[in-house]
């Protein structure tokens, strides 16, 4: 199982069908307690019942939102020990596979090949080393460039 899950741009249908989960969700969220709530799926036909944690309520609530309102929605575990294959990796860090290749090829980013094969697997906890270093940079060169300018 990867750390990343990414819904693509709804249709119209799953829009609307999100639209219904996000106001019946609101309204189990605003009547539930400090527990648990609880939440019965339908899947064809059949009724399953489960018990929500509220953090897991609340990530759902905000998918529904953001799909009906038409956007993607991107799931990441940032705690994972899973891996990701490049195109995972670059669609986490929101760059190009080709810059990420050669980000893996100069070691910048630590990658592992898969045993027999040129295939490479990239951490979850690399990725954000590297994404929390490219954050540091940014703002020190800002900070440079505000010191420069006098401000």
């Amino acid at each position: 199982m990867s750390a990343m899950f990414e819904l693509a741009r709804p249709d119209d249908p799953t829009r609307e069908a999100s639209s219904k989960l996000q106001r019946g969700v609101d309204e189990l969220r605003d009547s539930r307690t400090q527990h648990s709530a609880s939440l019965a799926i339908e899947v064809d036909g059949r009724f399953v019942h489960y018990e929500l944690p509220p953090a897991v309520l609340d990530a759902l609530l905000h998918t529904a939102r953001e799909q009906a309102e038409g956007h993607r929605v991107r799931i990441i575990a940032p705690d994972a020990t899973s891996e990701m294959t490049p195109n995972e990796a670059a669609a986490y860090l929101g760059i190009s596979r080709p810059l990420l290749v050669k980000l893996l090829d100069a070691g910048t980013i630590p990658a592992r090949n898969k045993p027999g094969s040129s295939h490479r697997m990239i951490s979850v906890a690399d990725l954000d080393a590297y994404a929390e270093r490219k954050t540091a940079r940014q703002k020190a060169g800002a900070g440079a460039l505000l010191d420069a300018r006098g401000q």
